[in-house]
């Protein structure tokens, strides 16, 4: 069987980190409903193309929210989505690093399924909730079946550095770890994206159950860690042998928002998953609308070639049109200068 999944964990007061994208308090039912309404919209793009495939949601919320005024367990129940609760057993203490923290909730998704699902030959597809399927999923598992695994890297410089490292100090961490010299810079894998046979989640998990500790001890002492999930996946796929495929034609991180980083290419059409994080509050949210509040039978009526042509023209890929670089400009600068303001108490308060 293969399955498809994304999660959702929310924070809790007083354990919130930090997402620059959203602007919000992570503990907030706004900050959340933000990632519901991604995840709605994500099994309605991949329920349309991947019909074979089960579709599943892990979260750590016992009791699923009303999203303007949908019930989320009753849409998910429409798309036939089963949904695991399980808890967040792996956190980081307040001053392991202060963005993203619940990344590691990906480390509680692999143990239920390396303890829950024995049969090995399984393929589990996990990724992030801001993607959209435009193309079915089969290829991508074909291509897996092999290895039981693929993967895909961020071709980053050996200096460049990503949530606190760089591909120079992940070699550093990896020959403290194992012990041993390791002659090439290893590759920083892409942390939305993970596709794995039940057998290597469980070899994975094995292998992560071993490094928590030590990453929670390094933090102690003030060594270098990982400090997200994509540090700590491309560590242990470098311990089992995985490499990253270098096959482009099935997914790829697309930036779309011309204010901070816009790159895209007339090739993603050709994808298979887009994932698009600069589009929460744009264009997943605009198509959210339309599935949800405009449109019958969440769009599943329209023609594939319809659909596509809408996603496009909602996040902008592979063209932008002047309208969405005006919404872009204007709603960008308008959160830059309400979290400004935000700060202005604070600054006066202590400067006082």
């Amino acid at each position: 069987m293969n399955y498809i999944c994304t999660w959702l964990c929310a924070d809790k007061k007083g354990e919130e980190s930090v997402f620059f994208q959203t602007g919000e308090l992570s503990s907030s039912q706004k900050h959340q409903n933000i990632y519901w309404r991604c995840i709605l919209l994500f099994y309605v793009t991949s329920k349309r193309f991947n019909k074979q495939e089960k579709h599943l949601l892990f979260t750590n919320v016992k009791q699923l929210p009303v999203v303007d005024g949908k019930s989320v367990a009753n849409v998910l129940y429409d798309l036939n989505v089963e949904v695991i609760h399980t808890d967040f057993k792996y956190k980081t203490p307040g001053n392991y690093f202060g963005s993203f923290q619940n990344q590691f909730y990906e480390f509680s998704i692999l143990e239920h399924i390396a303890q829950n699902d024995q049969n090995l030959k399984d393929n589990y597809l996990i990724v992030d909730s801001d993607c959209i399927f435009i193309k079915p999923v089969q290829r991508l598992f074909e291509a897996a079946g092999p290895q039981g695994f693929i993967s895909f890297e961020d071709p980053v410089k050996p200096d460049y550095v990503i949530n606190g490292l760089s591909r120079n100090d992940l070699k550093t961490i990896y020959q403290e770890l194992l012990g041993t010299e390791i002659a090439e810079i290893p590759s920083y894998h892409l942390g939305e994206f993970l596709l794995c046979s039940v057998k290597n989640i469980q070899k994975i998990y094995a292998d992560f159950q071993e490094l928590w500790p030590q990453l929670l001890e390094r933090n102690e002492k003030g060594r270098m860690k990982f400090n997200e999930e994509a540090h700590t996946l491309s560590y242990l796929y470098f311990k089992n042998g995985f490499r990253a495929s270098t096959d482009a034609s099935f997914m790829r991180r697309i930036w779309t928002n011309p204010v901070f980083y816009r790159e895209v290419r007339k090739s993603d059409t050709e994808l298979i998953l887009w994932h698009l994080p600069a589009e929460k509050i744009f264009g997943i949210h605009n198509l959210y609308n339309l599935f949800f509040k405009k449109k019958q039978n969440y769009g599943f009526d329209i023609s594939n070639q319809d659909f596509i042509s809408l996603v496009e023209k909602a996040v902008s890929v592979p063209r932008l049109s002047f309208r969405m670089r005006l919404k872009y400009y204007t709603v960008s600068y308008f959160k830059a200068l309400k979290k400004r303001f935000k700060k202005l108490p604070l600054i006066k308060k202590l400067s006082q």
